[in-house]
């Protein structure tokens, strides 16, 4: 299995264990029309770092690759306590993603978990609604060789 897919299927569970009244949503690009309450996961982007093959073809030569998805936490509340739910749900999502095994397993090192940060996003309707978006950076090994032949598949 492609170790990006397998971290973001990891992390879309992890995030739903978070808090279960929540609809896990993967790649929801209008959280207005999701079903909320709601946690979206965002796939987010990839870099690889650059590598000297020292000879090796490309298709053998593993390459570290840093992935940063996004969590989001959507919520209807009442504006006297959706700030302290969001934090409360960021809190848990941090521990939860940089103790996981499944996801410690799928990186790089056993270790390549990094916190990048969160932003909120409030807005005004008959109640309160809020946002937080989490993000974390997971470092993986790359192996061309092992992915799925699109050719064939």
């Amino acid at each position: 299995m492609d170790p990006r897919e397998a971290i973001l299927a990891r992390l879309l569970i992890v995030a739903g264990e978070v808090d279960t009244t929540l609809s896990p949503i993967r790649n929801e690009s209008d959280p207005a029309a999701a079903n909320l309450p709601a946690v979206i996961l965002f796939d987010g982007e990839e870099t690889a770092r650059d590598t000297d093959p020292r000879g090796r073809t490309a298709l053998t030569t593993p390459r570290l690759v840093d992935m940063t998805p996004e969590v989001q936490f959507r919520l209807k509340a009442k504006d006297d306590d959706v700030g302290t739910k969001l934090n409360l749900l960021r809190a848990k999502l941090i521990k939860a993603v940089m103790s996981d095994a499944q996801l410690l397993a799928s990186t790089a090192n056993g270790q390549a978990i990094r916190y990048q940060g969160s932003m909120t996003a409030t807005e005004r309707g008959r109640s309160m609604e809020g946002g937080i978006g989490v993000a974390f950076t997971f470092t993986y090994a790359m192996r061309p060789e092992a992915l799925v032949d699109t050719v064939t598949a």
